[in-house]
């Protein structure tokens, strides 16, 4: 009974983890096809003056990602524009070949591949309500895609790889078996890629060309639009079932020995009941003051965490945001491309926190150096920002808790008036072993309980890393906000 469970909840854990591992990388892979939207949105928004502009743009920011690669765009049957420099001297003539074999389509893909390059090449065809005709397309590189995989989904334990119906792998934690057949590297075969229908998948036992041990190998059709791929999710095989005879025996000599260990165990019991009891009490009051410490950092982190992902995703911020954006694009064309990239490059770091809430104070820098530029595009007069900085590299690889500038400055934005006539003046000075914010006061009246959740959550942290001086304080019409660094 204990081997047909333990084998039941082996197959059910492995399968769990399979539909996991699966709905990762087809999520993954078909957000690259919804740039399609993207593209949509921007010919709602372009007429024909501005829509080359305004394609430039979507495409500069794509082109930012790296795992996108010779992106370009073509407006009826004018010239192909390259965002970036093309790779290879015949990728323009080799376009318009894909273009003409494909531009019956509204979506098309297929993967290309030579000595040096493995792409999954996109296109997208949409036109406008004044019948202009849009080309959209990119590679995505499927060695760099390699690299991105490996941070998303660590928990899940298994491993998964991607191939074609014709066998060739797309996609594989080794990158020397990208491009190789699967068929004949494994014990797969093309019979193993017909299902009735997409919720179908097979399991086999198989030695994995990878983990080089036996594993439990499961593969279904890859979901993703205009392909005909396959996921192949792989976990190493647990010793599910084992001879009866063998559990009896050594389940009726465990069964002896814990009897023997529980005899002696409550006779000593016996002897040393009074002190037990007595050290137990004072371990398990430590122990829940360390729990209840613990689990009060924990939810504080939560709550913080939760604020900050409210606050990065609002939409009053991005409105506002792209409104500025909208005022500058036929008013300062390259200050709204430098604003476009730096909200891009924004949300990117708000996106991907570090999993011990700690960054290096060279990144916190550079991230609210691209926040104050935006600040200062929208209230010009209304805010000064100065930074102090220090060429010291030392320094600049310590650390700091992650966005604790932005919470110091946008603590400083919220509870204070700014005006042409009266800035808002904030100075960041950097420091060997702390920063220090500092910024005038003219706070705002009626303004309404403080919740301190950013504070909080800094103090929490130092905490965590024995830091006792971080300090927030008013003094002579200044708010100051002092930061150590941890080494």
């Amino acid at each position: 009974m204990i081997t047909q469970i333990t084998e039941k909840s082996n197959i059910e854990r492995t399968e769990r983890n399979f539909i996991k591992r699966q709905e990762i990388v087809q999520q993954e892979f078909s957000s690259f096809l919804q740039i399609q939207n993207e593209i949509d949105r921007v010919i709602q928004i372009s007429n024909t003056q501005n829509l080359s502009d305004h394609l430039k743009v979507l495409s500069t920011i794509h082109a930012n990602d790296s795992l996108i690669k010779n992106n370009w765009y073509q407006i009826n049957n004018n010239k192909i524009e390259f965002t970036t420099s093309k790779s290879s001297t015949n990728l323009e003539s080799t376009i318009k070949d894909f273009i003409l074999k494909n531009d019956s389509k509204s979506q098309s893909g297929r993967i290309v591949q030579d000595h040096e390059n493995f792409f999954w090449r996109l296109y997208f065809k949409s036109a406008a309500a004044n019948g202009t005709i849009v080309r959209y397309g990119f590679d995505v590189d499927l060695k760099s895609l390699q690299s991105y995989f490996s941070t998303v989904g660590r928990d899940i334990p298994n491993y998964a790889f991607v191939f074609d119906e014709k066998g060739t792998i797309l996609y594989h934690p080794e990158v020397k078996l990208l491009k190789k057949n699967i068929f004949k590297l494994t014990n797969l075969t093309s019979a193993d890629t017909t299902f009735i229908n997409d919720e179908f998948f097979g399991r086999k036992i198989a030695f994995s060309e990878y983990l080089k041990l036996d594993i439990i190998r499961y593969t279904k059709r890859l979901n993703v639009k205009n392909t005909n791929w396959y996921v192949s999710a792989n976990s190493p095989k647990e010793i599910g079932s084992e001879n009866v005879n063998s559990v009896k025996k050594y389940a009726s000599l465990i069964y002896l020995i814990t009897t023997s260990i529980l005899i002696v165990f409550f006779y000593l019991f016996t002897l040393f009941n009074k002190k037990a009891f007595r050290e137990k009490a004072i371990l398990s009051k430590e122990k829940n003051k360390l729990l209840l410490e613990n689990e009060k950092i924990n939810k504080e982190k939560a709550l913080i965490q939760l604020q900050q992902l409210k606050e990065q995703i609002n939409p009053h911020f991005l409105f506002n945001s792209l409104n500025s954006l909208y005022m500058l694009i036929d008013g300062d064309t390259a200050v709204a491309r430098k604003f476009t990239l730096n909200l891009s490059k924004i949300y990117r770091y708000l996106i991907n926190p570090p999993v011990q809430n700690i960054v290096t104070l060279q990144e916190e820098l550079l991230f609210i150096e691209k926040y104050i530029f935006l600040q200062q595009t929208r209230f010009k007069e209304e805010f000064v920002f100065t930074i102090n900085n220090t060429d010291d590299e030392n320094v600049l690889a310590k650390k700091v808790p992650y966005l604790a500038f932005q919470i110091a400055i946008e603590n400083a934005i919220k509870h204070n008036i700014a005006s042409d006539e009266n800035p808002l003046v904030i100075t960041i000075d950097i420091h060997e072993d702390e920063v220090i914010i500092i910024n005038n006061l003219n706070e705002k009246q009626n303004f309404g309980g403080e919740s301190k959740f950013g504070h909080k959550y800094l103090e929490s942290i130092y905490k965590y890393y024995g830091k006792n001086d971080f300090q927030v304080f008013k003094k002579d019409g200044k708010f100051t906000c002092i930061l150590p660094l941890i080494s």
